[in-house]
């Protein structure tokens, strides 16, 4: 019975409940071992719903809606990077998966480097793209516009009284805090904590085959100096640079990213 071309295949919206909560994503069928794509912050699993479509590897692909973006619940707001990453791993097991391959974006990058850089993983092979999590180096901690706002929040606290002081903070969390601060509303305890996080040590833990791809003009994580130091700090990895694209190669340039993507998922290894 003739097959239809992966291509060709629509990707399926499914739901499936992993302990407390319920977890939406998008599933093109294909065979086992299946390719997870984590999606960046604010962003959810129809960004990757161009490389569903195009992508022509024979593997099942999965992108998942992580809970608080797409159409999963929040449900809790203690999420961290390697809260999500036991979730994925609590997919892999539900489904009987024994190993996958991981595609993380941004923030989805550092759940993905949470998840291989703890061995043994169900991991065989990683794709991080544009991964957020590590610090700059020598930044010796917080940016000197974080380490203000604290101060002056410090201040207000003390000095004010607390029918001041709490709009008064607000007023400096909107005036210094990035548009993904100020637009995170019940997600702002989360992304708090993930640009407090340094991925240093789990990057260097993780020992699988790992293609880096980064554009050459993306401003929210320069390849100057992230992409480059990611790739020194994971001793199996490649990197692969996009020049003309931005914080999403897979968007600006489709058609390479496809087949990048598809070559190296279907590797032998």
């Amino acid at each position: 019975m003739p097959t239809s071309p992966p291509g060709s295949v629509a990707p399926t919206r499914q739901t499936t409940v992993l302990g407390a909560h319920h977890v939406s994503f998008l599933e093109r069928v294909g065979s086992d071992p299946p390719v997870l794509l984590l999606h960046g912050w604010g962003a959810n699993a129809a960004s990757f719903t161009g490389l569903l479509r195009r992508a022509k590897t024979p593997r099942r692909l999965v992108a998942l809606d992580l809970p608080g973006f797409g159409e999963s619940p929040l449900g809790v707001t203690d999420w961290t990077r390697a809260g999500y990453a036991a979730l994925v791993q609590e997919l892999i097991r539900e489904r009987g998966w024994e190993r996958v391959a991981l595609l993380g974006h941004s923030y989805g990058g550092g759940v993905a480097l949470r998840l291989a850089g703890e061995p043994p993983a169900p991991v065989d092979r990683l794709l991080l793209c544009a991964p957020s999590g590590l610090l700059l180096p020598n930044s010796g901690g917080p940016s000197g516009r974080v380490r203000t706002f604290h101060a002056l929040r410090r201040s207000a606290e003390t000095v004010l009284p607390a029918r001041l002081a709490a709009p008064t903070v607000e007023w400096l969390r909107q005036r210094m805090g990035s548009a993904d601060y100020r637009s995170a509303g019940p997600l702002r305890p989360i992304l708090v904590r993930a640009v407090q996080e340094d991925l240093t040590e789990a990057a260097q833990r993780v020992q699988v085959p790992t293609l880096i791809i980064w554009g050459g003009r993306d401003l929210e994580r320069p390849l100057e100096p992230y992409g480059r130091q990611l790739r020194q700090l994971i001793s199996s990895s490649e990197l692969v640079e996009f020049p003309t694209s931005g914080h999403f190669p897979f968007v600006d340039e489709p058609a390479r990213f496809a087949a990048v993507f598809d070559s190296f998922v279907d590797a032998r290894l």
